[in-house]
């Protein structure tokens, strides 16, 4: 059983043993984080924090059903939570609960609906189920609350490279680029989406600034091969 402090009223104890899981959290400790919790679940069994806390360290190991659990158990003291929801539809995505997924992100959005992860994660959920327009309606929606964030960049510019629509995915690695602009994988990708394009003077130029950051880069000589094939010189 875990010891009540003398003096030290219960609650407040529990939110020792919190805060210490959050520490241990941090520093990546996710056993030692998860007995602080559970330490501070077996004091105060009512505090949807503590049970969303020690879900997020169980999600850290890959522990999945366990993560599952603590954030219902989370959602079921408070229903409000958006991050709660958010948190228990990333884990059934991951189980292979892809509608179920959904559910819990909409459900997110609907408390609050300005938060770009909650859209990034449902685009996610959509494109596991090939819903190519909806995941694409979902991530513009999470670059347009945040277009500084790379992931979603990056991630709509792939759905666009799949949906065979160049045009848009050489805007998305432009500013890709611009926010990075030494970036080499982002250069390569710019080559190649030009190359698709055929507009091959300015991959030229793009290859070179890439070839200038990195000249031995193996994945960048292939690129010039692909851009100037050498001619057969045999007879």
């Amino acid at each position: 059983m875990t010891a009540i402090s003398p003096g030290i009223d219960k609650t407040d104890q529990a939110d020792d043993y919190n805060e210490r899981g959050i520490s241990f959290f941090n520093l990546k400790k996710y056993p030692d984080a998860i007995k602080e919790f559970t330490k501070a679940i077996k004091l105060v069994g009512n505090d949807a924090d503590y049970y969303y806390n020690r879900g997020l360290s169980y999600y850290s190991m890959k522990m999945y059903k366990e993560a599952m659990d603590d954030y219902r158990k989370a959602t079921e003291l408070n229903p409000d939570n958006p991050d709660y929801l958010n948190a228990l539809g990333s884990v059934l995505e991951d189980t292979g609960d892809v509608d179920g997924a959904i559910e819990q992100f909409n459900r997110a959005i609907s408390i609050e609906n300005d938060v770009p992860d909650f859209y990034y994660n449902r685009g996610n959920a959509y494109y596991r189920k090939r819903e190519l327009n909806s995941a694409l309606n979902d991530y513009s929606m999470a670059i347009r609350l945040n277009s500084a964030d790379q992931i979603f960049l990056f991630r709509r510019y792939k759905l666009f490279v799949e949906m065979r629509r160049p045009e848009d995915a050489l805007n998305d690695i432009d500013a890709l680029i611009k926010l990075s602009p030494s970036n080499i994988f982002f250069l390569k990708k710019r080559v190649e989406t030009l190359m698709e394009l055929k507009r091959n003077s300015e991959a030229e130029k793009t290859l070179q600034m890439a070839e200038e950051i990195n000249p031995d880069d193996e994945e960048l000589a292939k690129l010039r091969a692909a851009l100037n094939p050498k001619e057969d010189s045999k007879e």
